[in-house]
């Protein structure tokens, strides 16, 4: 499972914490932001969710005035970012499918060349590619680093947003593919206890209708007079 660093700050009354956009970009998926319930699940479901909860962080940092009055939730949101951004190495990173994987690899690439940017507002980019935030530099690094790196006009945010939008697509084919599959595999199982509710001599008939024509019932009726 993937190893998840957090930084949440009160801030004021108005401010809105970290849990709170983690559980705004799991909307769909709520399982997938708790790791007891992400153990349970495919990797390919966690792709998928993984990938679209990134999509809608970044969405979500691109929709702020980077000033300081919105600094505190700035400074939650791109705290959900990174637990996201960590999720989804965890998740596409494990997975046997090449593409997400080569996906995975090309975004760990990406953060790396912005390891200095990251490092200077407190987030680190470790040796495994996952981020993490070191608290002090975190916040009290001026907001005008932070819309640099996270503003709807970030080159960073555009590029990691095409990598997690492919994920998102390959995620959800994978997911759909093995749900199929499953139910496929169910089908066999249905018809064995359809099976056994049967009368003696109706399994060997199969499922077909009595023929009247055809040696059904009547075709050996003897009426007695």
């Amino acid at each position: 499972m993937a190893t998840v660093f957090s930084t949440a700050f009160a801030g004021t009354a108005t401010s809105l914490s970290s849990s709170y956009y983690m559980r705004r970009l799991y909307a769909d998926n709520a399982a997938a932001k708790t790791d007891s319930s992400r153990a349970l699940m495919r990797k390919s479901t966690l792709s998928y969710a993984d990938s679209h909860a990134l999509r809608r962080a970044i969405k979500n940092l691109g929709s702020f005035s980077y000033d300081d009055d919105h600094s505190t939730d700035i400074r939650n949101s791109v705290s959900a970012f990174v637990n996201t951004y960590n999720n989804l190495l965890d998740s596409s990173g494990t997975s046997s499918d090449n593409e997400l994987q080569k996906s995975c690899k090309g975004l760990k690439k990406l953060t790396q060349e912005y390891a200095d940017d990251l490092n200077k507002i407190g987030i680190t980019v470790n040796k495994d590619g996952t981020l993490k935030t070191r608290t002090d530099l975190f916040a009290n690094a001026d907001i005008s680093k932070f819309k640099e790196l996270f503003s709807k006009d970030s080159k960073y945010m555009q590029r990691v947003s095409s990598y997690s939008k492919r994920m998102e697509l390959r995620g959800q084919e994978l997911d759909a593919e093995e749900t199929q599959e499953e139910l496929l595999k169910q089908q066999p199982k249905e018809k064995g206890i359809a099976q056994a509710f049967l009368l003696p001599g109706q399994a060997d008939a199969g499922s077909a209708s009595p023929d009247l024509a055809d040696g059904g019932i009547g075709s050996h009726i003897n009426v007695v007079l």
